[in-house]
């Protein structure tokens, strides 16, 4: 067994990654910036080594000491033989919507937002007027970027709802499929729409 492996099972954090069986391994986490500029920036985002036996994915949410990280990116580091990766430190929680039409048992046309998913840990920015000067990519109607796991398999016009905000509605207006290999990039803008 290589130092890397050793020093995370001797001095490492527990880790919990929320699979459906979860997986407890150990990790060794750090921020990924001292950024003065941007103390936001400085408290979001993590890198560290995870043991490799435990599969790590890009998408997969990691909880250290009950805080919850949205990995971003894993790759092998072969100087340790472990996985190197880089992590967001989860700020909210959602719930994701969509509108439905179906038939009921009677052939009655039922209509309504159906719970997709609930409880999903991701990492959100708000746009500010800097963010839109950084990214030429952001839509005059977009609130918030969030970064979320691809398995949530958003769709455009979807409805977001903040689990600590479920007064205000927002949809999905871009989706982002491309950035990053396990994680969706969507920007949502407020949603006028109807219950």
């Amino acid at each position: 067994m290589a130092y890397a492996g050793k020093y995370l099972r001797a001095r490492g954090q527990t880790a919990i990654i929320e699979r459906d069986a979860p997986v407890v391994t150990k990790v060794s986490i750090k921020r990924s910036t001292r950024s003065n500029s941007d103390p936001g920036a400085r408290e979001a985002f993590w890198e560290g080594l995870i043991l490799a036996e435990s599969g790590l994915q890009s998408g997969e949410i990691i909880s250290i000491n009950g805080v919850k990280y949205l990995i971003q990116s894993v790759d092998l580091d072969p100087a340790s033989g472990e996985l190197a990766f880089f992590s967001a430190k989860t700020n909210a929680v959602i719930t994701q919507k969509r509108y439905m039409e179906y038939l009921d048992e009677h052939n009655n046309i039922v209509k309504g937002w159906d719970d997709i998913n609930t409880n999903v840990p991701v990492f959100g920015m708000v746009v500010t007027a800097k963010l839109r000067q950084e990214d030429p990519g952001i839509l005059d109607q977009t609130r918030y970027i969030i970064q979320a796991p691809k398995w949530i398999n958003a769709k455009l016009l979807d409805r977001i709802i903040f689990v600590d905000e479920p007064d205000i509605h927002y949809q999905i207006e871009s989706i982002d499929p491309l950035s990053l290999t396990g994680v969706v990039r969507i920007q949502l803008g407020i949603d006028v729409r109807g219950d």
